[in-house]
């Protein structure tokens, strides 16, 4: 398949709009083919590359699969009714023979290691309004992970210091008290640690990928990855599935991440990173950005700074650390969730009687501490 930029959208981009968006009906009876087998069966189609593929959901939609289910002659002069390129015209009037029967082969060996393909009708609705967003999405895992909010998302760099991993659990065992799912890149460094300390705390995660989902990269993320699908979590990304990454693939699925996530993080990078990306889609979609600063932190704090409606905290401190709270739970509880900021604490609590000779004494210094705690919030 040809090299492609999905950051490609808007009213200048000759993809989209390149077909008028098409009635299922024109195209007659015919058998069905269900999109997923209609997207794979396009994809391998030599001749029908990124922008082709592209075009033809976005006029089709879920009923792609119609162009496969009539006669090659029927397709085709649906095609150029609507004016399609003559080099798609002539790759779908040329169809090999068991297309389609391939096609459900490949589906199956991804539903194998639960992969599934999601259309247009099945995308998140965020990722839905993004100019320029996805078309379809191959998911690993638990789709559910993609629309069950709120999201927040975690992202840094991959060179990331002590102090920046530091700073990144610091964020995500403030969020963890409540039923938030963290937003990264399986990367390594912020990305990686963020992940690996959301399932610690039992938070579901979602990875956008830079490449094809039958790909593991960076390998080191192997074992994480798996672990956050035991978890509920899924991987996801835009690009077939055996596609290699690029750099700038790595830096267009970073607005799948600003676009997704109800809250973008900044943890740790420079203002000409890829991260300064994320930034910069979030800014865009109008997604709240809070940048991370403490000494020796890089320069990405001023561009958040300087971002509307970006905020920078000081993630060390007591106080930056309330108002990340507030933020996340104020997020949970505009999903319709029940929340406890001491969620933490009295799963530490049950785990500490499960293993001590408690007293009555301990309890009731225990209560005294509480009493003490609810005087001072009076």
């Amino acid at each position: 398949m040809a090299e492609h930029d999905p950051s490609s959208g808007g009213e200048n981009d000759p993809v989209q709009g390149a077909l008028p968006l098409a009635g299922a009906s024109e195209l007659g009876g015919g058998r069905e083919v269900p999109f997923p087998v209609a997207l794979l069966a396009f994809s391998s189609v030599s001749g029908v590359g990124y922008r082709a593929l592209h075009s033809l959901v976005g006029a089709y939609g879920n009923d792609l699969g119609r162009l496969l289910g009539v006669a090659p002659e029927v397709a085709v002069g649906h095609l150029r009714a609507r004016k399609a390129p003559k080099a798609l015209v002539e790759a779908v009037s040329g169809l090999p023979p068991g297309l389609v029967e391939r096609a459900h082969e490949h589906l199956g060996q991804l539903g194998r290691k639960n992969v599934h393909v999601l259309g247009p009708g099945e995308l998140p609705a965020r990722l839905l309004r993004l100019p320029g967003g996805p078309r379809w999405l191959f998911v690993q895992g638990d789709p559910a992970a993609l629309v069950q909010g709120p999201h927040v998302a975690v992202v840094g760099t991959r060179d990331a210091s002590p102090a920046g991993i530091d700073a990144a659990a610091a964020v995500v065992r403030t969020m963890a008290a409540y039923p938030v799912t963290v937003v990264s890149g399986l990367a390594n460094g912020i990305d990686a640690a963020a992940h690996a300390r959301a399932v610690e705390f039992g938070l579901r995660n979602v990875a956008f990928l830079g490449h094809g989902i039958n790909i593991v990269f960076p390998a080191e993320t192997a074992q994480l990855r798996e672990r956050m699908l035991e978890y509920g979590g899924a991987v996801a990304t835009e690009y077939l599935p055996d596609e290699r990454y690029r750099r700038q693939q790595f830096v267009q699925r970073n607005r799948l991440q600003a676009g997704l996530g109800e809250l973008v993080i900044a943890v740790e990078g420079q203002a000409s990173s890829g991260t300064a990306h994320t930034v910069r889609f979030a800014a865009q979609y109008g997604t709240p950005v809070v940048g991370l600063s403490w000494r020796g932190a890089g320069d990405l704090p001023r561009l958040v700074a300087d971002t509307s409606g970006g905020r920078v905290l000081e993630i060390f401190t007591p106080a930056a650390r309330r108002e990340l709270d507030t933020m996340v739970r104020s997020l949970a509880e505009r999903h319709g969730h029940a929340t406890d900021a001491l969620t933490l604490v009295q799963r530490q609590l049950t785990r500490e009687a499960a293993c001590r000779d408690l007293r009555q004494d301990d309890l009731l210094q225990l209560q005294e501490k509480i009493q003490q705690l609810l005087n001072e919030r009076r």
